[in-house]
């Protein structure tokens, strides 16, 4: 076995497995997102710019960068009245 041979074999064998991990963390976040509505709409009448369900469904197919997004927009000093 030369060494082309074992990083191909690497590389087939880990992409499932990143693909389960990067499903997990879009899971993740959309439930995260889906957690914390109901503590912002405590604070305001409505989410910020979507519905609550449109930002769920960015957090479930952006990720981190929906999540990131959604923390902008509704925690961090930039939303602030």
């Amino acid at each position: 076995m030369d060494i082309n041979t074992i990083s191909i074999t690497l590389i087939n064998n880990s992409l499932p497995i990143i693909t389960v991990f990067s499903v997990l963390i879009h899971i993740f976040c959309g439930l995260a997102i889906a957690k914390d509505i109901p503590k912002v709409l405590d604070k305001r009448l409505t989410t910020i710019l979507l519905p609550k369900n449109i930002w769920i469904l960015v957090g479930l197919i952006s990720g981190v960068w929906g999540l990131l997004i959604y923390w902008i927009i509704h925690h961090s000093n930039i939303s602030r009245d």
